[in-house]
Formats: C-alpha cells, sequence, structure tokens
C-alpha cells in the first residue's frame, strides 16, 4: 500500500509533465491534439495519481494546465518550442510576469509565513470543534472554513511571489482589497483572484462580447470557472460535493444576473457593500465544506 502511495504520484507527475510539454510543442500546428493532450492531463492522470483523497486534488488542479496551453493554442506569437515549454508548465500566465532585480523579499515571505500559520490555526479550529460534518457546529466550522481557505491561498500566492522575486520576476497582487468590492460583479471582475479573472475575461467574456454576446460571455468564465473548481471535489469527494461546489459559482453568476436588473450599482454605497457581503457569506459553505473534506478526508 505504501508503495502504491508513493509511485503512482509520481507516474503521474512523470506522466503529466511529459503531456503537457508534448502539448505545447504541438500547440502552433497541431492545436486539436495538444488541447487533447492537455484534456488526458486534466480528466485521467488524477484518478491514476494513488489513493490519497489530497494528491488526487492536487492533480486535478491540473485545469491551470489546460489554461496555458489554450493560450498557446490561440496565440500568434512566434514563440520558440523552450518558451512554449515554460509557459505551459507556469502556474501563472507567464506573459503577465515582470522582470526585475532578483532578490530575497522578506515582506512576501513573511506574509507567506503569517497567513500560513492562520490557515493553520484556522484548520485546526474546525478539527477541535467539528471534524466529522456540519451537524456539530455548522457555522463555526463554516467561519473557520472560510478563514481557513482564504489564508491558504494567500499563503500559497504570498511565497509564489517571494520565489519569482528570488529569480528576477514580478507578478502582480492576487486580490485588490476584496472587502472594498461594492457588487458581486466587481468583486469577480476586479478584486478577486486577479490572474484567473484577466484569463477568464480575455478568454472567454471577451471573444463573446466582440460578437455582441456580453452576457453569454460572463456565463461562460462562471461556467468554466465551476468545472475548474468543481473537478478536484469530484475526483476526491464524488459527485454529490462536486455539484455543491459548482453550485456555488453557478449562484455567484445568477447574483450577478439580478443585481444588474435590480441596478445595484445605483445603490447607496452602504447598501452596495450589505448586498455583496451577504451573498458572498450565505453562499461560503457551498465552496468551504467541499474544500474542508478534501482537506480532512483521510
Amino acid at each position: 500500500m505504501i508503495a502504491v502511495m508513493a509511485v503512482a504520484p509520481l507516474g503521474a507527475l512523470a506522466a503529466s509533465v511529459a503531456l503537457i510539454m508534448l502539448a505545447a510543442l504541438l500547440a502552433p500546428k497541431h492545436k486539436v491534439l495538444a488541447l487533447a493532450l492537455s484534456a488526458v492531463v486534466l480528466l485521467v492522470l488524477p484518478w491514476l495519481a494513488g489513493p490519497v483523497p489530497l494528491v488526487r486534488a492536487l492533480f486535478a488542479l491540473n485545469f491551470l494546465s489546460v489554461f496555458r496551453v489554450i493560450d498557446l493554442v490561440r496565440s500568434r506569437e512566434p514563440w520558440s518550442a523552450w518558451r512554449r515549454i515554460v509557459h505551459s508548465l507556469s502556474f501563472l500566465d507567464t506573459r503577465l510576469l515582470r522582470r526585475q532585480r532578483p532578490g530575497f523579499d522578506i515582506a512576501a515571505w513573511v506574509a507567506g509565513l503569517a497567513w500560513g500559520s492562520l490557515a493553520m490555526v484556522a484548520l485546526q479550529v474546525v478539527r477541535t470543534v467539528a471534524p466529522h460534518g456540519t451537524d456539530e457546529v455548522p457555522w463555526l466550522r463554516w467561519g473557520a472554513g472560510l478563514a481557513f481557505v482564504y489564508a491558504a491561498i494567500e499563503a500559497g500566492y504570498a511565497i509564489v511571489r517571494a520565489s519569482l522575486h528570488a529569480v528576477g520576476l514580478a507578478t502582480s497582487p492576487l486580490h485588490v482589497l476584496p472587502l472594498a468590492s461594492l457588487t458581486v460583479a466587481e468583486l469577480w471582475g476586479k478584486r478577486w483572484a486577479r490572474p484567473v479573472s484577466h484569463w477568464l475575461h480575455t478568454t472567454c467574456f471577451v471573444p463573446l462580447a466582440r460578437r455582441g454576446h456580453p452576457t453569454l460571455g460572463i456565463l461562460l468564465g462562471f461556467v468554466v470557472s465551476a468545472l475548474g473548481h468543481c473537478h478536484p471535489v469530484l475526483v476526491t469527494l464524488g459527485p454529490a460535493m462536486a455539484a455543491m461546489m459548482f453550485g456555488y459559482f453557478l449562484v455567484q453568476g445568477l447574483a450577478v444576473a439580478v443585481e444588474t436588473r435590480l441596478g445595484v450599482a445605483k445603490w447607496p454605497r452602504p447598501l452596495q457593500r450589505s448586498w455583496t457581503l451577504v451573498i458572498m457569506l450565505a453562499t461560503s459553505p457551498l465552496f468551504v465544506e467541499p474544500s474542508l473534506r478534501i482537506v480532512l478526508t483521510e
């Protein structure tokens, strides 16, 4: 059993890297084949990554590699083979990286440590107070879980930024004051997970908006985001929890549509902030519960 737990992830990792690199090399001339190889990496290999749920979930995050391959398929830039490979294996869109003097970014490392510590504390609260499900202390479980998810994301990105700084590269902040959002649309479109929202905007929204279908472009963005997030949950926990995660993004898309009809953008600012905060907090268990179960499932 131990051998399977060690060998399966390593084999899946090697296969993932090899297939993504091959897709990157094929992308300029063989677009369909490149996309098919990236689909294998995303949809097949996580199931072959061994019995540990968290490991399978991490492999299912290869939807980011699929994003990079789609970039290469759509791009008309004359990139070299090595440039395509580096882009395909990058967590971030390399086109958005900037050069800077290499250095030790102590602020980023401290932020990573602080957010990481908060994430561990929040997760320990869940383990102590409500480790088995929502029947125990649901709101405390979800509140601590929300703190864990946010802090873990911030910690991971801070470490990525610090590591990039060490090799002379800079990237934009992950978030831009999410709590300052006045509408749900502003939160997702301008303030939350900027690298991902930029990709969704340019890849999903802009092409449809140019054809006169901006609403369809917004919907497609939420659907793609939903599929990317629910796939790790499906691989780890099954269809019920995956449906919960998908439902979270579906509700967000509906909230954007509703607030547009209601004219929330014209409301007084206190009402705007209240609307946005209530929507995000009320729907957060749909995201937090599957996330907690991925981490806590043994």
